[in-house]
């Protein structure tokens, strides 16, 4: 199965309103995270595909447009 990140219900504090967030995909190890990519989301489903077992997170590395991200509903499936 796919390592995806799903939002719905994007805003930002921008006039311009939501454009688009980066997110960045680490897996926890010992020493440095495994960075395994950057993805941009549109307020949908943002994959990385199949990943090896352990420990995963993602940050927000950036947003297009506005400062702060509202997000109403965040889903993970791995």
């Amino acid at each position: 199965m796919s390592t995806t990140v799903q939002f719905s219900g994007c805003s930002t504090d921008s006039a311009d309103g939501f454009k688009s967030a980066a997110l960045t995909l680490y897996k926890d190890v010992f020493g440095p995270d495994e960075d395994h990519g950057t993805r941009t989301n549109y307020c949908n489903a943002t994959s990385w595909g199949d990943k090896s077992a352990g420990d995963y997170y993602f940050t927000l590395s950036g947003v297009a447009s506005g400062a702060t991200l509202h997000v109403k509903r965040v889903v993970i499936r791995y």
